[in-house]
């Protein structure tokens, strides 16, 4: 039996449908499992040892291109029918779209698949929909798998990191980060600022604010910075105004852009608390089954939240507009005084 499933983006998403890969060989342990991935995700599933194949699509590649010129809108169909092709040299008895939209979808409709399902309502497919949209989107991927005649019932997320990863990630670290990492009566505690929306992230100055007060019963706690490369100046500049005391700085630390998602995946598995604002970060941290605070405003926890009794969410008590999903906004007050609830849920976790 061979099976296809699609999953391109994003990564926290990519993260979630890795159940879908668990239930999936449950089911069919003699299946040829075969997944669809952007290249920018690939290394999210590149080492779980139930996928046997991976069809690696390039949105990025195909985004810069559009942005340079629409006149590269023949090169953009190249590449497409380049991935179609690499899809359609397969006979599927089974073919699953876990993404639901219109990128996803046309590998869907045009493999060739005995059978096709898909994430959502879709015309000429036979789909799946949350009733309540306020419902996890997990709940939605096993309502999928369910509809495939898939169990997907007591699987969760799981991510597989590369054998000897651990030790990859460490020569790459400062020495005194490698000796706490290594220390169980020190802790490490990464932060992760930023996200795919602007409205999402919680300010620097509000995670240091957060960390000075963590620091009031962890003294010798080490704060790690985790994001894009994009991002590495704007938090140095940011850690800068805001005026750290000199003995506390030299427990801050930017490793904003000097790990890939395999060594993110590592240093969150090693940390002892992990503090993300809503996004693939927080998803890492739950798959991985490690204590992580996930800082909300305008998404909804019932849909996107962590899972798993090391989690905790973070979650304005006095903004009337929570979970609006407006992608830019001029009042961001969903986003004010959050750091009394950070400092109580880190403490709760640490000890």
């Amino acid at each position: 039996m061979k099976i296809l499933l699609i999953k391109q983006t994003s990564l926290g998403d990519v993260i979630h449908s890795s159940l879908a890969v668990e239930a999936t060989r449950a089911q069919y342990p003699d299946a040829e499992i075969h997944f669809m991935v952007d290249k920018s995700c690939k290394l999210a599933v590149e080492y779980n040892p139930h996928i046997d194949k991976l069809i690696v699509f390039d949105k990025v590649l195909i985004s810069q291109k559009m942005k340079k010129s629409f006149l590269n809108i023949f090169s953009v169909m190249v590449q497409f029918m380049s991935s179609l092709r690499e899809v359609r040299k397969e006979k599927y008895d089974l073919a699953i779209d876990l993404q639901g939209i219109e990128r996803s979808i046309f590998f869907l409709y045009f493999c060739r698949a005995k059978e096709k399902f898909v994430k959502g309502k879709k015309p000429f497919l036979k789909g799946f929909k949350n009733a309540d949209k306020n419902d996890h989107a997990i709940a939605e991927l096993k309502g999928t798998l369910k509809l495939a005649g898939i169990d997907g019932e007591k699987y969760f997320p799981k991510i597989y990191l590369n054998e000897g990863g651990e030790e990859v990630l460490k020569k790459k670290l400062p020495e005194k980060l490698t000796k706490a990492l290594e220390d169980q009566d020190q802790q490490v505690i990464l932060m992760s600022p930023f996200t795919s929306w602007e409205t999402k992230d919680y300010p620097v100055e509000n995670y240091l604010r957060s960390a000075q007060m963590i620091a009031k019963d962890f003294p010798q706690a080490q704060f790690i910075f985790v994001g894009t490369p994009d991002k590495k100046d704007l938090i140095d500049q940011q850690i800068i105004d805001f005026k750290l005391d000199p003995d506390f700085a030299t427990n801050i630390w930017n490793l904003a852009g000097c790990t890939n998602i395999q060594e993110l995946q590592e240093l969150i598995r090693l940390a002892d608390l992990t503090i993300a604002s809503e996004g693939a970060v927080g998803h890492i941290a739950s798959a991985l089954d490690r204590p992580v605070c996930v800082i909300f405003g305008p998404t909804q926890p019932t849909r996107v939240g962590p899972w798993g009794n090391h989690s905790r969410v973070i979650r304005s008590q006095e903004a009337k507009c929570l979970a609006c999903y407006q992608r830019h906004c001029d009042e961001w007050i969903c986003m004010n005084k959050l750091e009394d609830q950070i400092s109580h849920a880190a403490k709760e976790l640490l000890k």
